[in-house]
């Protein structure tokens, strides 16, 4: 990634700041009425990550940027009345990669710069520590089990256990994970970097194992698919996925389940439009889940779908035209229907609370 020196990002930050376009003293919009700013933030726009914990504990984690210059991470945590600025430290490079957490008192991150190590940090309730900096450029989706279980995963994967973090034999590119326990991990992604190879894998605490897709649904010769978000919860296994074939030239979201160790593949013409990436489904607590889509080319759009325990589905559109929405997360305050997302609603950015029902 390209650093930028000192000086020009204190003169770029300086010019930003005097046009009101910094977190905290721009005078855009608040969302809407669903989806109300909760905490406005420019470098949450983009490639962010939301961790809820409880309902009066959240993070929102960013990068702050400068056209296409990135100029360091951010963090943001909620304490129930107000969001205030997370502490991270300095010198941890440009960029963040991932984060994640099992408790208030377990808090992964991992950011990246211009060298070829990622920084890997923990918040322990009190404080950030920088863990251990390590050689995994080609890793970004982070899955916290436990203190001491942690994956990060992407074309290599790492795990971290009491001994530290060591490189883990994991047979494939993963793109997205969920675990329900330290022995239960799925994941999908593809063979290597053939991503006309998807594959899903499962960690059952001694071992990986790869399913190819073709195990899981009538594969058609001319059409490609693609593994988007996974979601493993006590209701089974979810995968949101696609289908484009070239025949039509359309693209057809999918959604493959696994119940009672039968999978089952759909597909969804409930007008979805297309899943937002790497983002898994949000499990509603009674065998249904939320879903992030967009409708329109550019994912400007975005959409909450949902479909519940028997089937049935329902898409509600974030934002209507021509204010547009582009929201990049979601995720659900634990045994609520609140959700936390990040992105833009109309010309508001940052993080957004939106309740369902009462």
């Amino acid at each position: 990634m390209r650093r930028v020196p000192a000086l020009l990002v204190w003169a770029m930050v300086t010019v930003v700041a005097a046009l009101g376009v910094l977190p905290g003293l721009g005078s855009a919009g608040s969302g809407n009425d669903r989806w109300p700013l909760a905490h406005r933030a420019a470098s949450l726009e983009f490639h962010a990550t939301v961790v809820p914990l409880g309902e009066r504990d959240a993070w929102a984690f960013g990068t702050r940027r400068f056209g296409y210059w990135q100029l360091g991470p951010t963090s943001y945590r909620w304490d129930g009345e107000r969001w205030r600025d997370g502490g991270l430290p300095a010198g941890i490079g440009d960029s963040l990669v991932s984060a994640g957490g099992s408790s208030p008192e377990n808090v992964w991150a991992v950011t990246s710069g211009d060298d070829s190590d990622v920084v890997t940090l923990r918040w322990d309730g009190r404080e950030w520590t920088v863990v251990e900096r390590i050689p995994a450029l080609s890793a970004w989706q982070l899955t916290v089990v436990d203190d001491d279980d942690v994956w990060l995963f992407g074309m290599e994967s790492w795990h971290h256990t009491r001994a530290g973090w060591a490189r883990a034999e994991v047979p494939m590119t993963v793109t997205h994970a969920s675990a329900r326990s330290a022995t239960d991990i799925w994941a999908v992604g593809s063979a290597g970097q053939d991503s006309d190879r998807p594959l899903i894998g499962h960690y059952d605490g001694r071992s990986w194992e790869t399913t190819p897709l073709g195990d899981v649904l009538p594969v058609e010769p001319s059409a490609h698919y693609a593994l988007n978000g996974v979601t493993a919860d006590a209701s089974g296994v979810r995968i949101t996925a696609s289908v484009s074939r070239d025949t039509t030239q359309t693209t057809t979201p999918l959604l493959l389940s696994r119940t009672g160790g039968r999978w089952q593949a759909e597909e969804v013409t409930a007008g979805t439009g297309t899943w937002s990436e790497n983002v898994g489904p949000v499990p509603d607590g009674r065998g249904g889940h939320w879903f992030l889509a967009f409708t329109d080319d550019n994912a400007y759009a975005s959409v909450l779908a949902h479909r519940s325990a028997t089937g049935a589905w329902t898409v509600s559109p974030v934002a209507a035209a021509p204010d547009g929405a582009h929201l990049s997360t979601l995720a659900a305050f634990p045994g609520t229907t609140r959700f936390l997302s990040t992105g833009r609603v109309g010309d508001a950015r940052g993080v957004f609370f939106h309740q369902v029902g009462p």
